[in-house]
């Protein structure tokens, strides 16, 4: 469109900046389509670090070079050179009469009065079509002098503006008031509305934050609330069900016991009846010869004799004293007994309770039989125990404060829960324990250590077991930490002399195997001290082991970039895990209840997840990234009881915690600097208690599995340089082993 033809629908506020209200200074134009002068859309990115149109409210984020690059609206730069040439050179007069011009006809370049001039200008045929431009009335002398004069002094403009009465003021009034020019006056506003502005986008950004943080926390509180619920609901219909079989079983026992009991007093039932049907005949009888004997007279017919002899003959027969205590009767019997449950934990594994039988019935039924004895425990039995301590049970060592377990195992036919014991020291004080039941007739009793001292008793049900009491004595450590380091482990090796120690492993034999990224696995006993060298025939580099419950051993080969089973003797029986999928393999884990083999994959980002049967991959954990659930060269895994994998995530300064699907559930330990926090963690382990042992930065520490800091187990000036794998001693006093990579030597600790 020509400027000519533009003119015809312009208006004057279509020349006007909307940010600054005034006419367009190098007018640029947004992706928006949306112009505004130059300098307005600087101030606004300088103050904001963007922009957002006044007009539609795009945002834009705009650089010092996006600015330069910005387009010139040509169509209103053209506009603004016309109108500022047509107003500066306006007449005073109309180009037809004396009256002042309003308007400006770019064709015939002459200036017409609003009057009968443009009238007839619009209404000859020739000229009706030109364009007009409405000339600023503002401007013009004389026009505007109610807006632009002095209220006061009609001869004055006003050109100031006076911050105590809040209006504009002439030169006149600037001797009576404190007044500022007008363009100070305009610039002021323009800032204060900038500063205003930019306040308004900061709480902007605020609530929208908040808002943004509230929503996924609502989130994902009702994803928390529809959980615990559906788990209640779960639980509840486990409980129910585990009731309704417990009853079951409980109402059988009570049946059976009823059953065999009620088959023995109807026996009794049964022979008592025989004996009185014959005592009812040897009655008969008597009384026949009774009667006999008072018609007949025998003692007159000499037949008496013949009668006695018969009566003898009865007696002997029926009337016999055996025969007697045959009826001797107990005034025992079965009574069955209703034992409830007591706690929550015997609740879930017994349903409502046990069923029992207490005392004995006796009754000798006759002259050869036996003394029987009827005990019905269907589910529970008190019999006698013999307790003894589990071989390397005797006598044990604790720290102070350290939970411990002791084993005692007893005869096969014992209740597991009839074994009770005490802890006390030599001022009688005694410490609270839990005795669990194991498989096999054996028992673990838990103890906190804070005290030392002997176990005086262990007991069965309301009676001393057999050999009770047993003791052994608990000793306190005072020693803590650091036990014992290792000289370099260079000193034994043959091949890649220069790599450090990676990881450390504790085999079957109680020793500990020490592993470098070389073929060279080295063995040291539990006191430090170098045992021998084992060398793998391959040309490998191993990385870190696992060992498996029947004595193989798996290792990640650094070089060949998979997962190895051998024997005790790393010779090599299986080489198929993750040939061609894994880039850097680095902590195993195995959880045999469904065969899986868990591999942190350093350059893969992730846990690879393979069946250690075969070696087929089954899936993996995690994927690149920072946010939860992802993960940075991971480093080592380990599992929970409850088969949850627990992953150093070493790019990222975390431990991370999955089900066994995969699925994130928290962040165990997290990045930082101060003890509970960590830095770059290279392994993990857990122990008997379920605690994990993590080395990370210079630090070896211990959390549970929930997370809960429980303490360093080193001090500062123990030497610790960038600590790789570590494993646990299990046989008290605990210990914990860990390859010192940075220093390229093994340190042992208490903890």
């Amino acid at each position: 469109m020509s400027i000519s033809k533009a003119l015809q629908f312009i208006d004057k506020k279509d020349l006007e900046c909307a940010i600054c209200l005034s006419r367009f200074h190098q007018p640029k134009t947004l992706k928006c389509m949306h112009t505004y002068c130059q300098q307005c859309i600087k101030k606004c990115v300088e103050a904001h670090g963007k922009i957002k149109c006044p007009t539609c409210g795009q945002e834009h984020d705009l650089t010092k070079q996006d600015l330069n690059k910005l387009p010139s609206n040509t169509l209103i730069s053209d506009l603004l050179h016309y109108v500022v040439k047509t107003e500066d050179q306006k007449p005073t007069k109309c180009c037809f009469c004396d009256n002042q011009p309003s308007y400006h006809c770019s064709i015939c370049q002459l200036y017409l009065c609003d009057g009968n001039c443009i009238k007839q200008h619009k209404a000859l045929p020739s000229t009706k079509d030109h364009p007009l431009y409405t000339l600023d009335m503002k401007e013009q002398d004389g026009s505007s002098e109610n807006e632009t004069k002095c209220p006061a002094d009609r001869n004055t403009t006003l050109e100031f503006y006076c911050s105590t009465c809040n209006k504009s003021a002439c030169t006149k009034c600037k001797q009576q008031h404190k007044v500022i020019t007008m363009s100070t006056a305009r610039d002021q506003f323009n800032k204060d509305v900038t500063d205003v502005v930019k306040q308004a986008h900061e709480i902007e950004i605020k609530l929208t934050e908040k808002l943004q943080f509230i929503a996924k926390y609502k989130s994902e509180f009702d994803s928390q609330f529809k959980l615990c619920r559906k788990d209640i609901e779960n639980h509840e219909k486990n409980l129910i069900k585990t009731v309704q079989e417990k009853s079951k079983e409980l109402v059988s026992d009570l049946e059976e016991i009823y059953r065999e009991s009620k088959e023995e007093i109807d026996y009794q039932i049964e022979d008592i009846d025989s004996k009185l049907t014959e005592v009812n005949n040897l009655k008969a009888s008597i009384n026949t010869m009774l009667i006999k004997a008072t018609i007949n007279k025998p003692e007159e017919q000499d037949s008496l004799g013949s009668y006695w002899a018969n009566v003898k003959t009865v007696r002997d027969d029926f009337l016999q004293e055996d025969f007697n205590s045959s009826f001797t009767f107990s005034k025992s019997s079965v009574t069955p007994n209703f034992i409830p449950s007591t706690c929550i934990k015997v609740f879930t594994k017994e349903g409502i309770g046990r069923v029992s039988t207490v005392n004995r019935m006796t009754c000798k039924v006759a002259k050869s039989c036996e003394e029987i004895a009827i005990s019905k425990d269907r589910v529970s039995t008190v019999n006698r125990m013999t307790c003894k301590f589990a071989k390397g049970h005797e006598e044990i060592a604790v720290t102070k404060g350290q939970s411990f377990v002791v084993k005692v195992s007893d005869s096969e036919d014992s209740d597991a829960h009839q074994l009770a014991a005490t802890l006390k020291n030599s001022s009688d004080e005694e410490s609270a324990t839990k005795v669990e039941y194991q498989v096999g007739g054996e028992y673990k009793i838990r103890d906190q250590g804070n005290v030392k001292g002997e176990w005086q008793t262990v007991t069965g049900g309301t009676a001393h077991a057999k050999g009770s009491p047993v003791s052994t004595q608990v000793k306190t450590l005072k020693k803590m930490g650091l036990v014992k380091t290792t000289c370099n482990i260079s000193k034994y090796k043959e091949h890649n002399k220069t790599r450090e120690v990676t990881d450390v492993l504790l085999d079957r034999d109680g020793c500990i195997l020490v592993s470098s990224l070389s073929k060279d696995i080295l063995k040291f006993n539990q006191q430090g001290s170098f045992v021998a060298k084992i060398q793998v025939a391959q040309d490998v580099k191993v990385n870190s082991m696992y060992q498996l419950g029947d004595g193989h051993i798996l290792y990640s080969d650094f070089s060949k970039k998979c997962v190895v089973m051998c024997d005790d003797q790393f010779k090599e029986i299986r080489h198929l895990f993750g040939k061609g999928v894994l880039k850097d393999p680095c902590g195993l884990a195995v959880n045999m209840e469904n065969s899986a083999l868990y591999v942190a994959d350093f350059k893969a980002h992730c846990v690879f997840k393979f069946n250690v049967d075969d070696g087929t991959l089954m899936s993996k954990l995690g994927s690149e990234g920072n946010k939860e659930g992802h993960l940075q060269k991971p480093t080592d895994v380990t599992l929970t009881k409850e088969n949850y994998v627990v992953v150093a995530d070493y790019g990222n300064h975390r431990i991370q915690m999955f089900d066994a699907n995969g699925n994130w559930m928290r962040i165990i330990a997290d990045c930082g600097k101060k003890n509970g926090q960590i830095l770059s963690p290279c392994g993990l382990t857990m122990d008997m208690n379920e605690n994990i042992i993590i080395s990370s930065n210079n630090k070896l520490q211990l959390f549970d599995k929930n997370g809960v800091f429980i303490k360093r187990i080193d001090h500062e000036d123990d030497g610790l340089k960038f600590p790789y794998g570590v494993t646990i001693i299990p046989k008290s006093p605990r210990k914990v082993v860990v390859a010192n990579h940075g220093a390229n030597n093994v340190k042992i600790f208490y903890y």
